[in-house]
């Protein structure tokens, strides 16, 4: 355990990001429907146990920072402690309500943001982590991270050789995903 503590202090501190780290296997899950037809299966990326832990206490690093210094506005819900899609559907009700008892017209639109990780710019992400003050070892880690990843699929055994990965987030990554509400800040 001090080893794996002593590793992740240093790779924090420097921002460097292991080769390791950055590689994936993915394997496809099937989903429902005929198993000939590739479109029933979804990829699956599966990372190292270790950077994940890596990943999980960056995260706990800049939650801390974005609670302590009230980074995100009270009406964010998604990736926030003590919200969820029930209360962010609680406030929209009530919002529009009081609007329609007001007398006032109502006009909703719906955005899917489904593949909004795919098309993140990660200079603005970076630079808006260092614009709300979060530490510089934190943010070198994090602008390193997505670099130099590669992946291979693995099937029953058999491995493609390995791929570099251009663009995206890590699936599977609640740290990405936590990450991506500080564009929208």
């Amino acid at each position: 355990m001090f080893f794996f503590l002593q590793k992740n202090i240093r790779s924090w501190r420097t921002g460097e990001v292991l080769e390791d780290w950055r590689k994936a296997n993915v394997t496809p899950a099937f989903k429902k429907g005929r198993k000939e037809d590739p479109g029933n299966y979804r990829p699956v990326s599966l990372t190292s146990i270790p950077a994940k832990m890596m990943e999980q206490l960056i995260l706990g690093v800049i939650n801390k920072h974005v609670e302590e210094k009230k980074v995100i506005g009270s009406g964010q819900h998604g990736f926030t402690k003590d919200k969820s899609c029930l209360t962010n559907l609680i406030a929209f009700c009530d919002g529009m309500t009081s609007w329609v008892d007001g007398g006032r017209a109502v006009d909703v639109v719906y955005l899917d943001f489904s593949k909004a990780f795919d098309t993140v710019s990660h200079n603005i992400l970076i630079s808006k982590l260092r614009k709300c003050g979060l530490d510089e070892w934190t943010v070198r880690w994090v602008d390193n991270c997505p670099n130099g990843r590669a992946r291979r699929v693995v099937i029953r055994g058999t491995e493609s050789g390995w791929r570099p990965v251009a663009s995206g987030v890590p699936q599977g990554v609640s740290a990405w995903s936590s990450l991506i509400q500080h564009i929208h800040q």
